[in-house]
This record gives C-alpha cells, structure tokens and sequence, in this order.
C-alpha cells in the first residue's frame, strides 16, 4: 500500500469532475474524485472557463486562502463556483459547460452545467471561483 510519502501532485487525468448545487443560490460545486491509486493533493485556484451561448469567459479568483488538500483515492475534495443567478425576469445568458484545469495542471476536462446568468454590462459577470477544498 502506499504511504503519505507516496501522493504527489493531482493529475487531470486521475480526477473525475462532477458538479452539485451549493447551499446557497448562485453556488454550483464542483467536485473532483480521485480515481487514482494512490493519494494525491491540491492547493490553489483551479482555472475555470465557462462557455456558452455569449462566448467564453473566465471565472475571477475569490479572496479565499487556498489551503493544501490531500484526497485519497476513491475520495473527493470540491471548490465553490460563485454567481449571481439570473433573476431579472429577462432571459439572460445561459452557460452550457466548464473547461475546469486543476491548479498546477496544464490539461483541462470539459464538465456540463446549466447556469442562467443575467446580461450585463462587464465581459466578465461577477464569476468567481474559490480555491480547492474551500466551499
């Protein structure tokens, strides 16, 4: 079995991604699983873009302190996306996927959502993402 002195950084491709609603309106976790055998760990912001009808953006990072994640396999750790829904009665602008890439990662994994935002001025609509393991 492998011991502590074994787990390295998380790859991209030894995470499973899915996503949840969070506790609040305008909070969609996302959850990362580990699918590897043996532990790994995150620390840091995950690069989040998100695509849809409007184009591509990217989320804004929070004022959050990232903390060092270690996560087992079989397990999972999650960061919080923060939004403001749509609640103006227009139809906003809705955002189809994310393309997350793990902090200290260069490849990316492509998650489905479904998030109504409302139309604004700003290119990039008040989307902020908090590190790994804080949310």
């Amino acid at each position: 079995g492998g011991g502590a002195g074994g787990s390295g950084p998380c790859k991209t491709a030894q995470l499973d991604f899915s996503t949840s609603e969070g506790a609040a309106a305008g909070n969609l976790l996302v959850h990362m699983k580990n699918t590897g055998s043996a532990s790994c760990t995150l620390r840091g912001f995950p690069g989040v873009d998100l695509n849809g009808e409007a184009g591509s953006f990217n989320a804004d990072r929070s004022n959050a302190a990232p903390q060092t994640v270690s996560v087992q396999p079989g397990e999972a750790t999650s960061f919080t996306l923060n939004y403001t829904p749509n609640d103006s009665g227009g139809s906003g602008t809705d955002v189809t996927s994310l393309v997350v890439t793990p902090p200290n990662e260069t490849q990316s994994q492509t998650v489905p959502v479904s998030i109504n935002l409302p139309v604004t001025d700003s290119p990039t609509p008040g989307v902020t993402v908090d590190p790994v393991g804080v949310g």
